[in-house]
């Protein structure tokens, strides 16, 4: 009996141990409609989610998709828009991708089209944002510092919008539907919507996720908005060959690399 009890508690503690390592998820929104195959499409959406548990911390990066990079699996291994990884390679080759240019590792994914932005926030009948730009797009308007419950195409509209503004700020915008869909999700009030979010996401999204591994970023998302981290790689663009790019500072790089550094 005392042999099975250690056991069980050499198990425990491996399990324990497991969740409290710090974990990167990429989250790539395809540009591709609702009747067009993902494959071949691009990234419209790059972002990466560290989750450090023993912290109860989150950090989110938007990685700007015409940022001039190595992409390995292109032929001669081109540098070329990151955002065209996708298109030459999937999810795998953008991980790639993605890996390199941070220096780092990449544990989860998950690929969404930016349509099933309509149909999650209409499941869950709504999130909570503060708009960060007052604009119009396609007829939904937004008020800087106004808050709003967006769902279906008003909240389509929010992420897609850059017209106005800029890429940084669109991606912002991005960041925010996500972390509000995560603390509505995590909330009493949200526990009702988990089972039909989880079952649109399991059929209609390419996920590669561990549920158990998620539990560890509960107290994160539960603890309040601060825990949230916003980073942001800064750079200039410039015109190569015709073609304009997006060529990171090397010092944001670096802070880059350094706050998203995960070993396994």
């Amino acid at each position: 009996m005392k042999k099975i009890r250690n056991i069980i508690l050499i198990l425990l503690f491996a399990l324990l141990a497991w969740l409290s390592v710090p974990f990167n998820v990429l989250v790539l929104g395809s540009d591709a409609r609702p009747w067009q195959p993902i494959k071949g499409s691009r990234s419209d959406a790059i972002i990466v989610i560290k989750v450090i548990p023993l912290l109860a911390k989150i950090k989110m990066i938007s990685i700007p998709r015409d940022t001039y990079t190595d992409v390995p699996c292109e032929k001669g291994g081109k540098v070329d828009k990151i955002n065209h990884s996708y298109a030459f390679g999937g999810r795998e080759c953008t991980i790639k991708a993605v890996e390199e240019l941070l220096g780092t590792k990449i544990n989860y994914s998950v690929v969404f089209r930016f349509d099933d932005v309509i149909t999650l926030t209409d499941i869950m009948g709504g999130v909570d944002i503060v708009a960060n730009h007052s604009f119009t797009q396609d007829h939904e308007t937004f008020k800087e510092g106004e808050k709003y419950n967006i769902k279906g195409a008003r909240a389509l509209a929010y992420t897609r919008h850059r017209k106005t503004d800029s890429a940084f700020k669109r991606d912002e915008r991005q960041r925010q539907v996500m972390q509000s869909i995560a603390k509505k999700l995590v909330s009493p009030t949200g526990w009702g919507y988990v089972p039909g979010v989880y079952s649109y996401m399991q059929e209609k999204m390419d996920i590669s996720f561990n549920p158990i591994k998620g539990i560890s970023a509960l107290p994160a998302i539960l603890i309040n908005k601060t825990n949230f981290e916003q980073h942001e790689i800064k750079g200039d663009g410039k015109m190569i060959k015709g073609i304009w790019y997006f060529i990171p500072y090397e010092d944001s790089l670096n802070d880059a690399r350094k706050e998203f550094k995960v070993w396994f």
